[in-house]
């Protein structure tokens, strides 16, 4: 092997890995798509904890069906995670709504 060849096998070897889930796409479909696509997937799959059991076990079975995989609690949320910013403000409202009520009483 020459000396060459060495040199570009250390430098091809030193790259960052900046690429992430969406390396597959490779030059294709734009930067901004390429960049949606690798933080979307690492939301879906990241840890999530279940809101019945509390265990960081929650997987995505298919579009919003999220189950645990410890306790077996199946529940609806958003597409790519588990609660939706909009699904969080209306539990929101509903829990203030409900204190109301009870003050109220």
């Amino acid at each position: 092997m020459c000396a060459l060849g060495l040199v570009v096998d250390i430098m091809a070897s030193k790259g960052s890995s900046r690429a992430g889930s969406a390396g597959r796409f490779g030059a294709r479909y734009g930067r901004v798509a390429r960049r949606r696509v690798s933080e979307i997937e690492g939301d879906t799959n990241d840890d999530h904890t279940c809101p019945d059991c509390g265990s960081d076990a929650v997987d995505r079975k298919g579009t919003g069906i999220w189950q645990c995989g410890k306790c077996g609690y199946k529940y609806a949320g958003g597409a790519y995670r588990p609660s939706t910013p909009g699904g969080e403000a209306v539990t929101r409202s509903i829990r203030t709504a409900l204190a109301e009520d009870e003050t109220e009483d």
